[in-house]
């Protein structure tokens, strides 16, 4: 015998992030969290997901920093990567050869972020987007002020 009731559909209800859509912009924000480092079977590669709030519009947007291709882990990557740029940003200068880069940086307290936040409108493989499943995301972190 079946448990529940028959004859009614499943009803599904969303866990993930949200994901809105904004007016593109450079913002100040605060940084909220990070998801990951996690494996994306879609683009063979890790990636790290920073949330932050917009102060001037109070709403959660979400950057993705490519975390490298190796699958025994995610890589900070050197110098010129992005994970590299913002966590530097955000410890007030370089890491000292030796110095642990840890994802509590960004949630240091008195950080305000200057972010560029634009529209996703490509998918994954390079095709234009519905209307519907286009969203704001931050596509650069600018900077980093100390209150």
């Amino acid at each position: 015998m079946a448990i529940g009731k028959r004859n009614q559909p499943p009803s599904f209800i969303w866990q993930g992030a949200e994901y809105p859509l904004v007016r593109p912009a450079d913002y100040q924000a605060v940084f909220v969290r990070f998801q990951g480092p996690e494996w994306v079977f879609a683009y063979s590669r890790w990636s790290l997901r920073l949330e932050f709030c917009l102060l001037s519009e109070n709403v959660n947007v979400s950057a993705f920093i490519n975390m490298g291709h190796d699958k025994g882990g995610p890589q900070t990557g050197g110098p010129r990567s992005n994970f590299f740029a913002v966590w530097s940003m955000a410890n007030g200068g370089m890491p000292r050869k030796g110095q642990k880069m840890t994802l509590e940086t960004f949630s240091e307290p008195g950080l305000i972020y200057l972010v560029r936040v634009a529209d996703a409108r490509i998918d994954g493989k390079n095709d234009p987007k519905p209307d519907a499943l286009v969203y704001s995301r931050v596509t650069k972190v600018l900077g980093v002020n100390f209150k």
